[in-house]
């Protein structure tokens, strides 16, 4: 049971780390390809874009095939595409990547979900174990985040490997695993469709945060390196510290209505201030709210549709709400590239501003 729990939270970390680095890595491609920030928010829109568009067929054949299979295609396809990274020369080159990265990574969470939620009955806990992947991957980026943009080849090579030795290593797995092909009541479920749309603004706001943070703050707030380091720091020590309080959460849907107000209020004060001392606390409130909803909207959603189904739901919910990812990063830079980097970091709080009203419905 251990070891299917660590590969399952290891495929979970390292789609993460690839994604969220961007946040970071983009800084480096921003001066190697004299990418405008536009540029630098579409190559984690095309990643969404690959994301979203796979997350259905990945949910249906996984609760098909079972997530053994799933996580061996997945990952194999992801660290062999990846190569190509270390050979770039244009953003174009850049686009197909990421984009391609998304299809392929799309079937390592949901894989994921599909595992740790069949485990025990107290859910919420083992989804909020496995989603820790998220503020560790955080964690790790803010700490090693000067030695990435220096070191950015060999950040991605670590990504290869571990992608491919996961790909291997799930073949070790071994699951108990019943064929469903049922996929029709998930889409006509007038809850499933409301809880993914909440997902969807609650994504707005988680991603598109780790991916303009770090670089809002160097190319476009004044903010120091070292300084916004320390910041992206407290940002993801907060998320850590969600994934604490998400697992001793005993009502799902409470815990999401707090972290969404907290996570409006934070967004407006970082977009504003530019005091060192104030965005420190701030930060820290920052990622608590911003990942705090993450594993327990997972888990009403799991909770909605069953074990069965766990593949299928966290497909069409992966689906629906990365919409939420892939137009978040884009925004942002739009916005920025207009003149307005102030009332682009506002406009992180739009999404879970419709998902604390639809909350609020259900």
């Amino acid at each position: 049971m251990k070891f299917v729990f660590a590969l399952s939270w290891t495929a979970t970390f390292i789609q993460l780390m690839l994604r969220l680095s961007w946040g970071v890595i983009a800084v480096v491609f921003s001066y190697l390809l004299h990418l405008n920030s536009v540029e630098i928010g579409a190559v984690l829109s095309l990643f969404y874009v690959g994301y979203i568009s796979s997350s259905i067929f990945w949910g249906i054949y996984i609760d098909y095939l079972g997530p053994k299979k799933i996580i061996f295609i997945s990952a194999l396809l992801s660290g062999l595409t990846l190569i190509s990274v270390l050979f770039i020369t244009n953003v174009i080159q850049l686009y197909v990547i990421y984009l391609l990265e998304g299809v392929f990574t799309a079937g390592l969470f949901p894989s994921s979900i599909k595992i740790v939620s069949s485990i025990g009955n107290q859910v919420t806990s083992y989804i909020a174990l496995l989603e820790s992947a998220a503020p560790i991957v955080l964690l790790i980026l803010a700490i090693i985040s000067s030695l990435i943009l220096t070191f950015w080849t060999y950040f991605y090579i670590a990504v290869i490997i571990i992608l491919l030795s996961t790909s291997f290593l799930s073949l070790n797995l071994k699951i108990n695993h019943t064929p469903n092909k049922g996929f029709r009541k998930i889409i006509l479920n007038k809850k499933m469709i409301k809880a993914s749309i909440i997902r969807a603004g609650e994504l707005w706001g988680t991603w598109g945060t780790s991916s303009w943070l770090f670089p809002f703050l160097v190319l476009y707030d004044g903010i120091g390196k070292i300084d916004a380091e320390i910041l992206f720091f407290f940002y993801a020590l907060g998320q850590f510290i969600s994934i604490i309080l998400a697992s001793k959460s005993k009502n799902e849907s409470y815990a999401v209505k707090i972290s969404l107000i907290l996570f409006i209020i934070s967004a407006v004060i970082v977009a504003f201030s530019k005091t060192l001392y104030l965005l420190i606390p701030i930060s820290v409130i920052l990622g608590i709210s911003s990942f705090l909803y993450r594993p327990t909207t997972d888990s009403l959603i799991v909770k909605l549709m069953g074990n069965e189904n766990a593949g299928k739901s966290m497909g069409f919910a992966n689906a629906v709400s990365q919409i939420g990812s892939l137009l978040a990063p884009l925004f942002v830079g739009g916005l920025i590239y207009l003149g307005f980097p102030s009332l682009a970091i506002i406009g992180l709080a739009l999404g879970p501003i419709i998902s604390l009203i639809l909350i609020n419905m259900m």
